[in-house]
């Protein structure tokens, strides 16, 4: 066997899809795809990467997943031309492993396709990036609502301490023997 064999994770990043996608339609349409297993992992041929880039396009196009089967099964599509007229392969190109050798409309494809996926991803992280400036600015309010009445706690607090002040000195005053406060008024006014 020459071709490369292609995990699921592999297929993923070729046609820029997710994982969970390309297994939903690998499981959707087990019959179109041959693939080999090595304990729990399938291993499939290079061409599920084009199989799996026409189920996910006519997926899209509203079709049932049995007019979908059946169309990728009779090849219509696949014997299509490709964009333009094929190049000559030189004979430094003959060389290369099959593994190698990536169709260019296939690395075309999958170029589109990420390029939409960073392009939704960046939009994500706008987002994102909003949702928490947002968030940031009503933290930052209701911080200084805080501060504001932890504040007011403070000069409450302070006003308490200056009325039980006055208050244990009253105590003390009359807790005191009558002589000696009678002593003290009586130096007091004296001095």
């Amino acid at each position: 066997m020459n071709e490369k064999e292609l995990k699921i994770g592999d297929i993923a990043q070729l046609t820029g899809l997710t994982e969970q996608d390309v297994r939903s339609l690998i499981q959707t349409y087990e019959s179109l795809f041959t693939y080999r297993t090595i304990g729990r992992v399938r291993l499939f041929p290079q061409r599920a990467v084009k199989i799996v880039r026409e189920l996910a396009e006519l997926s899209g196009k509203g079709l049932s997943p049995e007019e979908i089967a059946q169309e990728v099964k009779s090849g219509k599509r696949s014997a299509a031309p490709e964009e333009g007229p094929t190049e000559e392969i030189g004979p430094a190109a003959a060389s290369l492993p099959p593994e190698v050798v990536i169709d260019l409309g296939v690395m075309r494809d999958t170029l589109a396709m990420q390029e939409r996926r960073i392009a939704r991803l960046a939009e994500e992280l706008d987002r994102e990036r909003q949702e928490r400036a947002s968030e940031t600015a009503q933290l930052r309010k209701a911080i200084d609502d805080l501060e504001e009445r932890l504040s007011e706690q403070k000069r409450h607090l302070a006003l308490v301490a200056e009325w039980v002040d006055y208050f244990d000195r009253q105590m003390d005053d009359l807790t005191r023997p009558l002589v000696e406060r009678f002593r003290r008024r009586v130096t007091k006014k004296g001095e």
